[in-house]
């Protein structure tokens, strides 16, 4: 019998924390991702990639705009308990980060940046091909804007809706 494919694919919403020292009032930031997941049946992880965008604007004195882009590779066990609707996975792996802060009088900057994430979530199957989701993780990855040092990562908090297959 040859190995069969499946996998997930979620729409992801949420909100992102930075560390407040380096974001200012940027430290929170609404955040949207697209989590995948592919596994053989043969294999005991899943490969996983996601990509997630947060930002957040405020006209706030020092601070106007603040974004990161994340790209996150590497392994999600997906665990299937009994007959349960219920389906809790884990996953860690390499983030690469892209950090942009622009300051009000327009000066503006970014850098990119290479870490790391780990997470868990729960899938509820709504259906054979259809799930809502949490999903926490954290990241974390230094970059350096405006001549400062910062960690662009965080924890982000996310509710999803996927499809599987």
């Amino acid at each position: 019998m040859a190995d069969e494919y499946d996998g997930n694919v979620r729409l992801a919403f949420g909100q992102k924390r930075l560390d407040s020292d380096d974001w200012n009032t940027l430290d929170r930031q609404n955040e949207i991702g697209v989590i995948f997941d592919i596994k053989k049946s043969s294999w005991p992880v899943s490969i996983a990639f996601d990509l997630i965008f947060s930002g957040e604007d405020k006209n706030v004195p020092g601070a106007e705009r603040g974004s990161t882009f994340e790209q996150h590779l590497g392994a999600r066990k997906i665990w299937t308990i009994n007959e349960s609707k219920f389906h809790p996975y884990l996953g860690a792996g390499v983030a690469f980060i892209q950090a942009d802060y622009e300051l009000i009088d327009s000066v503006k900057d970014h850098d990119n940046g290479v870490g790391y994430w780990i997470g868990a979530g729960v899938d509820w199957h709504l259906s054979p091909k259809m799930s809502l989701g949490v999903d926490i993780r954290y990241s974390q990855a230094n970059v350096t804007v405006l001549d400062n040092k910062i960690d662009a990562g965080g924890l982000h908090t996310m509710m999803t809706l996927g499809y599987r297959w």
